[in-house]
């Protein structure tokens, strides 16, 4: 059964209760369960509700909570909402439940929804006369296309996201770097996100609880969140080869939640060598300021094996 279907069929989700279908829609992204079927259709499992309950667009998700909150009499999408907010004022039309539109349209991932629609969003009634949903509809889609390309978050972020020419987002201060080891010549947080190779650039090893980690944390900004599906990184010029790592992200700089978790990975075994990854599952849907390569192996250098030994990072996904 669809979560379309429920909310298409008939009206009768209208007269849920506003815990209720809170409830339902807030619950959407903490426990959905993401598949990918065989044409690369994704369907979002609602196993809170109902084991086969899905949901194939996000539209869906938007079309129910505006529908609900005007009680509307009669199955419309975002479309005739936009219509009527031109044509009238956004009080008529929500009455009193105009702050919780703006709590919900929180719990739709919009960067879900294709970009040709995300475009036609941006230019309507509602994202000029709901600043909330203004915001949330203005996100960007990085693609991975290659190793080293110019798609990712932090090589646009250099250029104010297509305003001017390349600078270091570093030195911009547009993006921060932390090494878990002290700052040194060879730890140098403005190379991960440079253009230029350098043949040593490393993060030195920390102990934490009685346990040896080393790692590099990227923080995109306080006004920027992103859902990574692909991230890139370039050993230095040693042979400190990576293969127990984990890719992790965050909300807050503490609370980290693993990403892509890899176990005697052999991909790296050049100097210099590039390598990327997709990242997939739940946690991709999921939206992250802070985000952190965290060694939790030793290398394959024989004298110092916790120096994690990379000299550049990238990141893909939805960004806003």
């Amino acid at each position: 059964m669809h979560f379309d279907y429920c909310t298409t069929a008939n009206l009768d989700f209208i007269s849920l209760d506003e815990m209720t279908f809170r409830n339902i829609i807030q619950n959407i992204i903490s426990n959905v369960k993401a598949n990918l079927c065989s044409d690369g259709f994704m369907l979002l499992h609602f196993k809170w509700l109902h084991p086969d309950l899905t949901v194939t667009s996000e539209e869906r998700v938007l079309d129910a909570i505006l529908m609900w909150y005007m009680k509307s009499e009669k199955l419309c999408g975002w479309e005739v909402v936009n219509e009527l907010i031109t044509d009238s004022t956004l009080e008529s039309v929500f009455k009193d439940g105009l702050q919780l539109v703006n709590d919900l349209l929180l719990s739709v991932r919009f960067p879900l929804l294709p970009y040709s629609l995300l475009k036609k969003l941006d230019n309507t009634s509602i994202s000029r006369q709901i600043s909330a949903f203004g915001d949330l509809v203005s996100t960007q889609t990085f693609q991975y296309i290659c190793n080293g390309d110019s798609n990712g978050v932090l090589y646009l972020s250099g250029t104010s996201y297509g305003e001017h020419p390349w600078v270091n987002p570093v030195l911009s201060k547009r993006i921060a770097i932390t090494p878990s080891g002290p700052v040194s010549s060879h730890t140098d947080p403005k190379v991960l996100v440079s253009r230029t190779y350098q043949g040593t650039c490393f993060a030195g090893p920390r102990m934490e609880n009685g346990n040896i980690f080393a790692w590099w944390i990227l923080d995109i900004g306080q006004d920027h969140q992103l859902m990574c599906n692909y991230y890139t990184l370039r050993q230095d010029g040693s042979r400190a080869y990576i293969r127990n790592w984990k890719f992790q992200g965050c909300m807050d700089g503490r609370s980290w939640i693993d990403l892509r978790v890899h176990e005697n990975d052999q991909s790296v075994c050049k100097p210099g060598q590039f390598a990327s990854w997709r990242v997939t599952g739940p946690n991709a849907l999921l939206p992250f300021r802070f985000f952190r390569v965290l060694l939790t192996g030793p290398t394959t250098h024989a004298s110092n094996p916790w120096s994690l030994c990379i000299c550049f990072l990238e990141l893909y996904g939805y960004f806003h």
